[in-house]
């Protein structure tokens, strides 16, 4: 299949459910080898941790900003995109200094990633990945910055202690958004299309 140029753009924003699946197939992986404590599991959490923390703050605003067609939003979009880079450099930091591991709490995924300044962190995490789609133009996606915040107050009122586990299952809701607003898109286009004249 051929990507033509104007759609080149929107394939980071149609990727997220591929990289969604991903992650949670690392994860479901991971419930496979607990409660052992092999490298196996000590790398699935490592790679878990990266696409939970430093992948995610910085892909949703550029694969948004990448889509977006108003200039405005646009520049008010850097803002969610600065705080993201942000975020994943202090976890970057945060990963190579401290000891991680996972293990199963309670019936679910309890990861162990001890940093500092976790208030201030999560603070720029949310602005990166609950903010920009909220400043999109497309009110699809703004239904997507609407689901990943009640998600995450939902995940944080009822299971704080496996709260990186539990809201990255909920905010996968998103994905079915996703392909919405590309149904929409072509939608769009059809109609369009059909209105021209011959």
């Amino acid at each position: 299949m051929t990507v033509q140029r104007g759609s080149r753009r929107e394939l980071p924003f149609a990727a997220i459910p591929l990289f969604f699946a991903v992650q949670q197939l690392i994860e479901g992986a991971l419930w496979l080898t607990l409660p052992a404590q092999t490298a196996s599991v000590h790398i699935l959490t490592l790679v878990y941790l990266v696409f939970a923390n430093m992948l995610w703050p910085v892909y949703i605003p550029v694969a948004i900003l990448l889509i977006e067609p108003t200039k405005l939003r646009r520049k008010r979009l850097l803002l969610p995109l600065v705080a993201g880079a942000l975020t994943t450099l202090f976890f970057i930091r945060a990963i190579a200094t401290q000891s991680v591991s996972s293990a199963i709490n309670g019936s679910h995924i309890h990861y162990h990633f001890p940093h500092t300044h976790d208030k201030i962190a999560f603070a720029f995490y949310v602005v990166a990945t609950c903010l920009a789609p909220l400043l999109s133009s497309y009110r699809v996606v703004q239904l997507i910055g609407v689901i990943l915040v009640v998600s995450m107050v939902a995940a944080y009122i009822f299971y704080a202690v496996w709260f990186a586990s539990v809201w990255c299952y909920f905010a996968a809701i998103i994905s079915a958004v996703v392909c919405l607003h590309f149904r929409r898109q072509a939608a769009r286009e059809s109609s369009e299309l059909n209105e021209q004249p011959a």
